[in-house]
């Protein structure tokens, strides 16, 4: 291989070069039922991300939303919220943005406004040295380590 077919080598993996895609789950005591999120970072040089969200139910159904412009070091609060939903829902809540994650009809939505009462945190989807992951509630009640 010549220097120049390198040189072209080098310059066309370089943009990809520090992009992101990982994954956390919430996996529910039911078994099939599971909450994913998908982090996307197209470019290394973005300070946010894409962020797919995967509702499951196997093997009726699986779907969810993508939200953008997520910033990479956000922290993402998994709630199971209270039962006067019509259906049993779970929330996301990053920074201001709130989202119902429904595993009964595979479905997500962001709310308009924050509920008043989000219900029991159950963890967090975060980045836990170098490796993003779902982080449990502690069920004492005590605040999450950094």
């Amino acid at each position: 291989m010549n220097i120049l077919s390198r040189s072209f080598l080098l310059l066309a993996v370089l943009p990809l070069a520090g992009c992101l895609q990982d994954t956390a789950s919430y996996a529910f005591p039911e078994k099939e039922h599971a909450i994913t999120l998908v982090r996307n970072q197209t470019w290394f040089w973005q300070d946010t991300v894409e962020l797919a969200v995967m509702v499951i139910r196997l093997p009726q159904c699986n779907g969810g939303m993508t939200i953008k412009d997520v910033p990479l070091d956000t922290r993402i609060a998994l709630y199971k919220a209270p039962d006067e939903y019509p259906e049993p829902l779970h929330l996301l809540k990053s920074g201001k943005r709130v989202f119902a994650v429904s595993t009964q009809s595979c479905r997500a939505q962001e709310f308009k406004e924050t509920p008043p009462d989000m219900g029991v945190k159950l963890g967090t989807f975060r980045v836990v040295g170098k490796v993003f992951q779902f982080v449990a509630a502690d069920p004492s009640g005590k605040p999450e380590e950094e």
